[in-house]
């Protein structure tokens, strides 16, 4: 399902050398592993490369940072910020958003399986075992910890700021409700907010993507790569599309004829 609005709500390409420099300390720090979410990278970059305070609207986007990740090396060119300028299809551009997760550690201990990414793979393989039809649940499997690699501390708001345009209002929902979904799988959850998301009209699917993402902490799982999740959506896009092309048009009354 295509989703509505526009895509990021980004602010336009960084300019300046030093914003340029500081995006791409940044990118080095998250690649190197000591970097990490972008929010604590590009702070840390900033102090490294002016040695003075920086204002905040002369530091580089996420988006600035995430583009010099991906960055082909030598392939020169500033920097273009804004997940709306990244190339390619809303698939595409979800795919550059969360393939950075795979600089995320995590708790050895508590996620044997490795990086982030490995983990949102784990997730998308085990919701897609129980609805393999669900394009916008199987996105949110996929994407649910993109704001992961941009703001640990509110991860949730950061990772929907960088989706809004890329997702549909159904899967930017259920990626909301993941939280609850955890505590209520947990019995730990209030009586008000498990009333809430038991009103949910998702509410089922909330709790399948609540357990995936418990369970997906399995070394060696049989998960897709990214590209291959990423061409599971694109044809489950199309074949919705055809379907819904295909269909019977209503009756002004609100019945098939």
């Amino acid at each position: 399902m295509t989703p509505a609005g526009n895509a990021g709500g980004e602010r336009s390409p960084v300019s300046g050398k030093l914003a340029r420099r500081i995006a791409g300390e940044a990118a080095r720090m998250l690649a190197a592993g000591s970097g990490g979410d972008a929010q604590r990278a590009r702070l840390r970059a900033a102090r490294r490369v002016a040695r003075d305070f920086v204002p905040e609207d002369q530091l580089p986007s996420h988006a600035d940072i995430q583009h010099e990740v991906h960055r082909e090396p030598g392939s020169g060119g500033d920097s273009t910020a804004g997940f709306a300028h990244l190339n390619g299809d809303r698939f595409a551009r979800l795919g550059d958003l969360v393939r950075v997760l795979a600089l995320v550690r995590q708790d050895p201990v508590k996620h044997p399986e490795g990086d982030a990414l490995e983990h949102s793979l784990q997730v998308f393989a085990l919701v897609r075992e129980e609805t393999p039809y669900d394009e916008e649940l199987l996105t949110a499997a996929l994407v649910h910890d993109v704001g992961r690699a941009i703001d640990r501390t509110h991860a949730v708001s950061a990772g929907l700021k960088a989706l809004d345009g890329l997702i549909t209002p159904r899967t930017a929902g259920l990626i909301e409700s993941l939280e609850a979904g955890r505590a209520h799988a947990a019995g730990t959850l209030g009586a008000r907010a498990r009333q809430r998301l038991e009103a949910h009209p998702d509410f089922l699917d909330c709790l399948l993507l609540a357990e995936a993402d418990r369970k997906a902490c399995q070394r060696g799982y049989p998960s897709p790569t990214l590209e291959e999740a990423l061409q599971m959506l694109r044809q489950l896009e199309l074949d919705n599309t055809v379907a819904e092309a295909n269909s019977p048009p209503r009756s002004h009354s609100g019945r098939d004829d």
